[in-house]
């Protein structure tokens, strides 16, 4: 396979967390449907892509082998398993299942000053006007708050399947592309979700994460419904 044949939105990757951002744009592909299922993912042709060794190519396709996006088969390697609204579902489901968990255990072991901070910050970001860094500066108090309660549960394993899902739904608010209404939706469920930390009610910032994450997952169902008739 040439590397001519790959999808065009590939561009090379920049240096830092190589192996990372292989997962991301090899994910956000497989979401805009540009590998068929069955389509044999050959290691070099992607590096050549990239412009990157072989190794974090690798490295990210066994990283994606363990989410379910690629199987590894006997002598044909790691090839495109079926992908579109059903997987997409079942990710936010495991993605909930983690993040209620996490955050039960985080309550009462996360520092109240890192919580006041992060209270004043998404009541400030609710005032500001919305234009085109609103939904980034969102976005990146979005991952900080979760990343916060991804350290302080307790569980490296847990903390690692986090990191894992949450590179996954990444990729698709990628190829979603509706950042802005997501975190529009989002606000004050991490406000309430904040609240409930501060007050050490882990029962209640166990319910308010499943519900942010059962929004969130519908409307990024939805999304990508409308993208699929659309086609």
């Amino acid at each position: 396979m040439s590397t001519s044949n790959l999808p065009g939105s590939f561009s090379m990757v920049p240096r830092g967390n190589i192996r990372e951002v292989v997962v991301q744009r090899i994910l956000a592909a497989v979401i805009r449907g540009e590998f068929p299922v069955g389509h044999r993912m050959v290691i070099q042709s992607l590096a050549e892509q990239f412009g990157v060794s072989a190794t974090p190519v690798r490295e990210a396709l066994v990283e994606l082998a363990s989410i379910g996006i690629v199987e590894n088969l006997p002598n044909r390697g790691a090839v495109m398993r079926e992908f579109g609204v059903t997987q997409i579902r079942e990710i936010y489901q495991l993605r909930r299942i983690l993040e209620v968990e996490a955050v039960r255990t985080a309550c009462g072991n996360i520092e109240p000053r890192q919580l006041a901070e992060l209270a004043e910050q998404f009541a400030a970001i609710a005032k500001e006007k919305r234009d085109n860094n609103w939904s980034q500066n969102a976005m990146s108090l979005d991952i900080r708050l979760h990343s916060l309660i991804a350290e302080r549960c307790g569980s490296t394993r847990l903390q690692d399947e986090l990191r894992r899902y949450n590179t996954l739904v990444q990729a698709i608010r990628e190829v979603v592309d509706n950042e802005s209404q997501a975190q529009e939706i989002a606000l004050t469920d991490h406000e309430e979700i904040i609240a409930a930390l501060q007050a050490n009610d882990c029962d209640l910032a166990a319910e308010k994460m499943e519900q942010h994450i059962r929004q969130t997952a519908s409307l990024v169902e939805t999304l990508m419904q409308e993208r699929e008739a659309a086609k």
